[in-house]
Protein backbone atom coordinates (compact mmCIF):
# COMPACT_ATOMS: atom_id res chain seq x y z
CA UNK A 1 0.00 0.00 0.00
CA UNK A 2 1.12 3.68 -0.92
CA UNK A 3 2.31 5.62 1.95
CA UNK A 4 -0.39 8.54 2.65
CA UNK A 5 -0.13 12.26 3.04
CA UNK A 6 -0.70 11.54 6.75
CA UNK A 7 2.07 8.93 6.75
CA UNK A 8 4.97 11.20 5.42
CA UNK A 9 3.85 14.00 7.44
CA UNK A 10 2.96 12.68 11.21
CA UNK A 11 4.66 13.97 14.05
CA UNK A 12 6.17 12.75 17.14
CA UNK A 13 5.28 13.72 20.47
CA UNK A 14 8.04 16.37 20.53
CA UNK A 15 6.19 17.83 16.99
CA UNK A 16 9.61 16.47 14.59
CA UNK A 17 8.91 14.80 11.89
CA UNK A 18 8.33 11.03 12.64
CA UNK A 19 10.42 10.53 9.42
CA UNK A 20 13.05 12.71 10.78
CA UNK A 21 13.98 9.39 13.27
CA UNK A 22 13.35 6.87 10.53
CA UNK A 23 16.25 8.46 8.33
CA UNK A 24 19.15 9.54 11.36
CA UNK A 25 18.02 5.22 12.37
CA UNK A 26 19.04 4.19 9.08
CA UNK A 27 22.21 6.16 8.85
CA UNK A 28 23.52 5.38 12.37
CA UNK A 29 22.87 2.08 11.56
CA UNK A 30 25.59 2.38 8.18
CA UNK A 31 28.21 4.43 9.92
CA UNK A 32 28.23 2.23 12.94
CA UNK A 33 28.28 -0.78 10.35
CA UNK A 34 31.56 0.60 8.43
CA UNK A 35 33.19 2.84 11.19
CA UNK A 36 36.20 0.33 12.13
CA UNK A 37 37.06 -0.62 8.52
CA UNK A 38 36.34 3.13 7.34
CA UNK A 39 38.79 4.28 9.98
CA UNK A 40 41.79 2.43 8.52
CA UNK A 41 41.28 4.19 5.01
CA UNK A 42 43.22 7.45 4.63
CA UNK A 43 41.48 10.07 2.53
CA UNK A 44 43.37 9.98 -0.68
CA UNK A 45 41.12 11.93 -2.70
CA UNK A 46 39.47 15.36 -2.85
CA UNK A 47 35.60 14.02 -2.65
CA UNK A 48 36.41 11.68 0.78
CA UNK A 49 38.84 14.68 2.14
CA UNK A 50 35.54 17.37 1.76
CA UNK A 51 32.97 15.04 2.82
CA UNK A 52 35.46 13.96 6.01
CA UNK A 53 36.17 17.78 6.58
CA UNK A 54 38.45 18.66 9.42
CA UNK A 55 36.26 18.25 13.08
CA UNK A 56 34.13 15.07 13.39
CA UNK A 57 30.52 15.75 15.23
CA UNK A 58 30.28 14.27 17.97
CA UNK A 59 26.38 14.25 18.60
CA UNK A 60 24.71 11.21 17.42
CA UNK A 61 22.71 12.22 13.99
CA UNK A 62 19.16 11.50 15.25
CA UNK A 63 20.02 14.68 17.65
CA UNK A 64 22.01 16.38 15.52
CA UNK A 65 18.93 16.18 12.97
CA UNK A 66 16.40 17.45 16.18
CA UNK A 67 18.99 20.07 16.37
CA UNK A 68 18.45 21.04 13.19
CA UNK A 69 14.92 20.72 12.50
CA UNK A 70 14.54 22.96 15.96
CA UNK A 71 16.41 25.93 13.37
CA UNK A 72 14.08 25.28 10.89
CA UNK A 73 10.70 24.41 12.18
CA UNK A 74 9.67 24.73 8.35
CA UNK A 75 10.70 20.96 7.37
CA UNK A 76 8.07 18.75 6.69
CA UNK A 77 8.19 14.88 6.50
CA UNK A 78 8.83 15.12 2.84
CA UNK A 79 12.31 16.56 3.66
CA UNK A 80 13.68 13.60 5.51
CA UNK A 81 12.35 11.17 2.57
CA UNK A 82 14.26 12.64 -0.06
CA UNK A 83 17.19 13.49 1.69
CA UNK A 84 17.21 9.31 1.87
CA UNK A 85 16.46 9.42 -1.84
CA UNK A 86 19.25 11.82 -2.19
CA UNK A 87 21.80 9.91 -0.42
CA UNK A 88 21.23 6.61 -1.81
CA UNK A 89 21.56 7.96 -5.18
CA UNK A 90 24.71 10.00 -4.15
CA UNK A 91 26.28 7.11 -3.10
CA UNK A 92 25.76 5.26 -6.20
CA UNK A 93 26.62 7.63 -8.31
CA UNK A 94 30.26 6.90 -10.27
CA UNK A 95 31.93 10.06 -8.79
CA UNK A 96 31.30 8.58 -5.71
CA UNK A 97 32.05 4.75 -6.26
CA UNK A 98 35.08 5.61 -8.23
CA UNK A 99 36.39 7.67 -4.82
CA UNK A 100 35.32 5.10 -2.14
CA UNK A 101 33.40 7.17 0.03
CA UNK A 102 31.06 5.47 2.63
CA UNK A 103 28.57 6.67 5.40
CA UNK A 104 30.76 6.43 8.04
CA UNK A 105 31.51 8.27 11.51
CA UNK A 106 33.53 10.75 10.09
CA UNK A 107 31.50 11.68 6.82
CA UNK A 108 27.87 11.09 8.08
CA UNK A 109 27.30 14.22 9.56
CA UNK A 110 27.91 15.98 6.44
CA UNK A 111 26.30 13.61 4.22
CA UNK A 112 23.29 14.18 6.26
CA UNK A 113 23.50 17.50 5.97
CA UNK A 114 23.60 18.47 2.54
CA UNK A 115 20.92 15.65 1.52
CA UNK A 116 18.95 17.48 3.98
CA UNK A 117 19.67 20.71 2.88
CA UNK A 118 18.92 19.67 -0.97
CA UNK A 119 15.44 18.30 0.16
CA UNK A 120 14.53 21.08 2.06
CA UNK A 121 15.59 23.38 -0.91
CA UNK A 122 13.55 21.06 -3.25
CA UNK A 123 10.19 20.95 -0.75
CA UNK A 124 10.21 24.66 -0.11
CA UNK A 125 12.32 27.36 -2.27
CA UNK A 126 11.78 29.69 0.91
CA UNK A 127 14.54 27.65 2.37
CA UNK A 128 16.67 29.50 0.49
CA UNK A 129 16.73 32.40 2.79
CA UNK A 130 17.51 30.83 5.68
CA UNK A 131 21.26 30.82 7.05
CA UNK A 132 23.40 27.82 6.73
CA UNK A 133 25.20 29.15 10.03
CA UNK A 134 22.28 26.73 11.09
CA UNK A 135 24.78 23.60 10.06
CA UNK A 136 27.54 25.29 12.34
CA UNK A 137 25.40 26.01 15.52
CA UNK A 138 23.72 22.53 15.31
CA UNK A 139 26.94 20.46 14.76
CA UNK A 140 28.66 22.12 17.69
CA UNK A 141 30.79 24.20 15.52
CA UNK A 142 32.23 21.18 13.90
CA UNK A 143 30.72 21.38 10.60
CA UNK A 144 31.38 25.01 9.13
CA UNK A 145 29.53 26.90 7.58
CA UNK A 146 31.97 27.87 4.62
CA UNK A 147 32.23 24.07 3.91
CA UNK A 148 28.09 23.90 2.91
CA UNK A 149 28.38 25.47 -0.87
CA UNK A 150 31.15 23.39 -1.86
CA UNK A 151 29.60 20.24 -0.11
CA UNK A 152 26.14 20.84 -1.91
CA UNK A 153 28.31 21.62 -5.11
CA UNK A 154 30.09 18.43 -5.16
CA UNK A 155 27.04 16.30 -4.45
CA UNK A 156 24.74 17.88 -6.93
CA UNK A 157 27.59 17.07 -9.90
CA UNK A 158 27.42 13.59 -8.51
CA UNK A 159 24.12 13.34 -8.88
CA UNK A 160 23.88 15.36 -12.31
CA UNK A 161 21.60 18.14 -10.66
CA UNK A 162 19.03 15.52 -11.15
CA UNK A 163 16.77 16.48 -8.04
CA UNK A 164 13.66 14.82 -9.06
CA UNK A 165 11.94 11.95 -7.71
CA UNK A 166 9.03 10.33 -9.32
CA UNK A 167 5.91 9.35 -7.18
CA UNK A 168 7.20 5.53 -7.03
CA UNK A 169 10.31 6.20 -5.94
CA UNK A 170 9.40 8.44 -3.13
CA UNK A 171 6.71 6.21 -2.01
CA UNK A 172 9.76 2.97 -2.29
CA UNK A 173 12.31 4.69 -0.23
CA UNK A 174 9.36 5.76 2.58
CA UNK A 175 9.01 2.27 2.61
CA UNK A 176 12.35 1.74 3.43
CA UNK A 177 12.33 4.19 6.24
CA UNK A 178 9.51 2.35 7.99
CA UNK A 179 11.73 -0.78 7.90
CA UNK A 180 14.87 0.64 9.26
CA UNK A 181 16.91 -1.18 11.58
CA UNK A 182 16.61 -0.63 15.23
CA UNK A 183 15.33 3.11 16.15
CA UNK A 184 18.21 6.22 16.92
CA UNK A 185 17.70 7.10 20.78
CA UNK A 186 18.11 11.14 21.59
CA UNK A 187 17.38 12.32 24.75
CA UNK A 188 13.86 13.64 23.18
CA UNK A 189 11.24 11.76 20.99
CA UNK A 190 13.20 9.07 20.11
CA UNK A 191 14.78 8.37 23.41
CA UNK A 192 11.46 8.30 25.06
CA UNK A 193 10.59 5.28 22.50
CA UNK A 194 10.97 1.77 24.26
CA UNK A 195 13.82 -0.28 22.16
CA UNK A 196 12.10 -3.21 20.60
CA UNK A 197 13.44 -6.85 21.21
CA UNK A 198 15.81 -8.10 18.96
CA UNK A 199 13.78 -11.23 17.17
CA UNK A 200 11.56 -8.03 16.12
CA UNK A 201 13.92 -5.95 14.60
CA UNK A 202 16.06 -8.66 12.66
CA UNK A 203 12.80 -9.39 9.76
CA UNK A 204 12.46 -5.65 9.54
CA UNK A 205 16.12 -5.20 8.67
CA UNK A 206 16.06 -8.10 5.97
CA UNK A 207 13.02 -6.51 4.77
CA UNK A 208 15.05 -3.07 3.92
CA UNK A 209 17.44 -4.95 2.82
CA UNK A 210 15.42 -6.58 -0.21
CA UNK A 211 14.45 -3.54 -0.72
CA UNK A 212 17.69 -1.67 -0.97
CA UNK A 213 18.66 -4.27 -3.18
CA UNK A 214 16.76 -2.60 -6.26
CA UNK A 215 19.07 -0.10 -5.70
CA UNK A 216 22.19 -2.42 -6.22
CA UNK A 217 23.75 -1.77 -2.93
CA UNK A 218 23.65 -2.95 0.32
CA UNK A 219 22.19 -1.22 3.41
CA UNK A 220 21.04 1.55 1.02
CA UNK A 221 24.04 3.81 1.26
CA UNK A 222 27.24 1.51 1.48
CA UNK A 223 28.54 -1.31 -0.43
CA UNK A 224 29.38 -4.75 1.15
Amino acid sequence: MAPSASDVLRLDGNGNPRTLCLFASLVEAESRRFASSAASQPAENDLVRAFRGGATPTIPIVEFLERFQRCNYLFDGAVYVLAAAYLALFMRSPAVLEAGIVVEPATAHRLVSVAVLIGAKFVSPRYFERRVESFQICSGQSIRSSEMCPLELLFLRALNYRLFIADEEFQRFFRILERRPAPARSSLACGATKRKAQDDEEPRRVRACQLAARYGISGLFNRS
